[in-house]
């Protein structure tokens, strides 16, 4: 059969057809891919915007006066952050929903961890398309999810009150004065301004040649302690501080962690919050080793039974004074790591000196009076201490080097908190595993040791309760500013200065790159801020709140 003769018009029509099919076809098509594009946008901007308002609402769970209003803040919070980012209309979409109803956003506890809060967010919209309309589709819903956390946080400051805080003024002088010790009262209240009473717990010691205790950490801080913030402000124990006197550093430490320790919030955040101007210079010692008495026998210091080493006194245990509290042996339990006790007792004194160390000026001995003072933490009393005068037949002991009678013979290796004063960080000599010959050097290297030690064991004692350590260092009082070395290895920080800007910026570098700086990515990792002067302070508070913060998310 021959084949069917098709005219030219059918070839022209059949060609037609195929082109319009094929346009039906591939418009579809190619819209589809412009659409779904599209709608990937917007899911996106949806998603990034519920992110914002569920770490926003976790934020807000520190504002409030009370978990109630916390959590209305946390969900007002959320709506503000989510319409922020995506404004009704955003994109040509209609009908987006977001409110502080339970389905958009839910804020609750953890059903495991008392010190842990959930928010969950989520948003809807619908949004137009342009070529999907052709296949009957004019509109397409989406819908995103947000969550986040927020831990309590549990912080215990330790705020230097030393005498150099009054500089250039001389000391002492008050919360109330133009100083650097009033400038941080002020900073410290607007950083406890930032935490939520009522969840949150905060307490504070502060330190100088002895450390007070001023409150535990208590989730009614901000009554205890004071505060500063947007909702109003409130006097405390912040406002009763006064400065004056050394710096004993490792004992701060060390009492700061024993109370965040003795409150075992295992859930919670955990934080020492570490304000210095200075350097260490102090420390806390038990003169009585078990076995020996570090005082020289050509000493005039008497034991308990009136008699001088050197006519065979300070023999025993039973035979050492009670310079600190009364014992029935002369060790001490927190040097064991049990941090059972908040008070050393025994033969126990704060040895220091005065800055910069050189062994022509003298130290100074506080003895027989409370190290860890539990009433007023001024040092009152009759003779407190014994500065530049010669060994007497009334016991008192001194140390000084341009003294011929020298009553002190060595340090002990540790501190009465356990702390290494021997360590490989500075350098010191080492006679029969005591610290000698006693100089002013040898006293600020043990000092420097004691101070790094006391932060490690914060961070490492009990991996159930892993506390971070953050550090501002203060400077503009005086010759001997914060050392940057030893503030980045107790912050277990390895970063550089990233706080400040200026011609004299960076002021520090990073960790690894800085001569006898050390940091553990195993160990919590801290943060140190260095505030050139006053006029920075109340800026680094903030900053380390807001570290603080974050990091309980």
């Amino acid at each position: 059969m021959p084949p069917v003769k098709r005219s030219r018009g059918e070839s022209g029509t059949a060609l037609l057809v195929t082109i319009v099919a094929m346009v039906w076809l591939i418009i579809p098509v190619a819209g589809l891919a412009v659409d779904t594009g599209f709608l990937y946008a917007t899911k996106a901007r949806l998603q990034a915007s519920v992110d914002a308002a569920a770490l926003g609402a976790a934020r807000a769970l520190s504002v409030g006066s009370s978990t109630t209003s916390q959590t209305a803040n946390a969900k007002q919070n959320a709506v503000n952050w989510f319409y922020a980012n995506f404004p009704a209309g955003e994109w040509s979409t209609t009908g987006t929903q977001m409110d502080t109803t339970d389905t958009h956003a839910h804020v609750y506890d953890d059903p495991v961890n008392p010190h842990l809060q959930h928010v969950d967010i989520m948003a809807s919209t619908n949004a137009n398309t342009m070529f999907m309309r052709w296949l009957g589709f004019s509109t397409v819903p989406l819908s995103a999810y947000g969550y986040a956390t927020r831990r309590d946080v549990a912080i215990m400051m330790v705020v230097d009150r030393s005498g150099s805080m009054c500089l250039p003024s001389a000391s002492p002088c008050s919360a109330t004065s133009s100083t650097p010790c009033g400038s941080m009262v002020t900073a410290a209240k607007i950083f406890t301004g930032q935490f939520a009473e009522g969840r949150d717990a905060i307490g504070m010691v502060s330190f100088a040649d002895n450390v007070y205790i001023h409150s535990a950490p208590v989730t009614t801080f901000q009554t205890t302690l004071g505060y500063t913030n947007a909702s109003g402000s409130g006097s405390g124990e912040i406002d009763t501080l006064a400065c004056d006197g050394g710096t004993n550093t490792s004992q701060a430490i060390s009492i700061g962690y024993n109370e965040l320790y003795k409150l075992n919030e295992q859930g919670a955040l955990n934080v020492l919050m570490f304000e210095t101007d200075g350097l260490p210079n102090t420390v806390t010692v038990n003169f009585w080793d078990g076995s020996a008495a570090g005082i020289l026998n050509g000493s005039k210091c008497t034991d308990r039974s009136g008699v001088t080493k050197g006519a065979g006194g300070f023999g025993s245990a039973a035979a050492v004074p009670y310079w600190q509290g009364n014992a029935t042996t002369p060790t001490h339990s927190m040097g064991t790591g049990a941090y059972t006790s908040d008070v050393p007792a025994g033969m126990v004194g704060a040895l220091g000196g005065y800055d910069p160390p050189n062994n022509t000026t003298f130290a100074y001995l506080f003895k027989g009076f409370t190290t860890v003072k539990t009433n007023n933490y001024n040092e009152t009393g009759s003779n407190p201490y014994v500065t530049g005068a010669p060994s007497s037949p009334s016991g008192n002991c001194v140390v000084q080097n341009t003294n011929p009678n020298v009553d002190l013979a060595w340090l002990p290796s540790q501190d009465v908190y356990g702390n290494a004063m021997a360590t490989s960080y500075l350098s010191v000599t080492t006679s029969g595993g005591h610290i000698s010959p006693l100089n002013m050097s040898q006293i600020r290297s043990a000092a420097f040791n004691a101070a790094d030690s006391a932060a490690t064991t914060a961070r490492t004692h009990n991996t159930n309760l892993p506390v971070y350590f953050f550090g501002l260092g203060l400077g503009g009082n005086g010759s001997n500013p914060p050392n940057y070395v030893l503030m980045q290895r107790m912050a277990n920080d390895p970063n550089g200065d990233t706080f400040n800007t200026g011609p004299s910026a960076p002021y520090y570098n990073a960790c690894s790159t800085e001569t006898n700086c050390t940091t553990s990515t195993t160990q919590p990792v801290g943060t140190f801020i260095y505030a050139p002067n006053t006029n920075n302070l109340g800026n680094a508070f903030l900053k380390l709140s807001s570290q603080i913060l974050r990091l309980s998310k």
